[in-house]
């Protein structure tokens, strides 16, 4: 054969024959034992023994293309009829609640334009669509009884857990509430907010998402930081987080000549987070006013 799984399909360990008892006599000790090792293993006899796809039938059928067309466009409409698993209608599980077409169109909007930043647009795109690796996926990718929360070891490692109802987050999002409450936006505290952008229709707060928003991805980042360390994530990490962002589009919107939205985002928060940051650390991070001194 040319390789082992030809020797496998042979029998040519168990074949009697004079010939084949020849051939065998002609192989070191140790290329047989490992030759015997790879056909006898486990893995090997159930790729061998397991039946094949369609797909791999369709390629394997060379000996007539009649109905060839037919055989493959049957497959490809399998494909398309597939439900694709709709990752906010997920989060309306976890949460408990239900969201309703104009809901789900909210968060896919602020998921693709929360930023001019790819980089911090990941952040939210990240969020949305469950990328990070939770407690819950983890044990069952490895087949663990273990799912319990990495921060707070007594609850369950859900997304919802580990992004809003975990103990060590709750404190980082109070002082978020904190800082909207310091300019003056009066905002439901839940999750559907902060972790998805979907904001209440019938209040004002949406003329002021864009403000929110930066905040929100701010701390988003932070707790993704010490995922797995049983800590509180940092206010101050929070706001340099914040800060980071800001210089990001402020020195974007300078160079393409939009400043106007910049300001309306950042004119307020600018003062607060410059309030809550001590004079070492605006030195050492270089922090300082540039909306209001503009």
């Amino acid at each position: 054969g040319n390789n082992l799984l030809d020797l496998h399909h042979s029998n040519f360990l168990l074949d009697t024959s004079p010939k084949a008892r020849e051939s065998r006599a002609k192989i070191n000790d140790w290329d047989l034992i490992k030759i015997k090792s790879f056909c006898t293993a486990k893995e090997t006899t159930q790729k061998i023994n397991r039946q094949p796809t369609e797909w791999e039938k369709i390629v394997a059928n060379d000996i007539s293309d009649k109905g060839l067309i037919s055989r493959i466009y049957k497959e490809l409409t399998k494909l398309h009829t597939r439900k694709t698993n709709n990752p906010v209608k997920k989060w309306a599980e976890d949460m408990n609640r239900h969201f309703s077409k104009e809901d789900i169109q909210m968060a896919n909007r602020h998921m693709k334009r929360c930023s001019a930043s790819l980089l911090i647009r990941g952040i939210q795109i990240k969020t949305t669509l469950r990328y990070h690796l939770t407690p819950v996926r983890v044990a069952k990718m490895s087949k663990s009884e273990d799912s319990r929360c990495w921060l707070e070891r007594g609850e369950t490692g859900t997304l919802l857990n580990c992004w809003w109802k975990c103990k060590l987050v709750q404190p980082l999002w109070r002082a978020v509430w904190s800082f909207l409450k310091k300019l003056t936006l009066e905002l439901p505290y839940e999750p559907a907010i902060a972790v998805l952008g979907i904001y209440p229709r019938d209040t004002e707060m949406l003329r002021h998402r864009s403000t929110c928003t930066p905040m929100f991805i701010a701390a988003l980042s932070t707790i993704a930081k010490t995922w797995k360390e049983p800590k509180c994530p940092s206010t101050d990490e929070w706001i340099k987080k914040m800060w980071f962002i800001y210089m990001m589009e402020y020195y974007t919107a300078m160079r393409e000549n939009e400043i106007g939205p910049c300001v309306a985002t950042w004119m307020d928060l600018e003062g607060v987070m410059l309030s809550e940051i001590s004079q070492a650390e605006k030195d050492k991070y270089h922090m300082f006013a540039c909306i209001g001194g503009l």
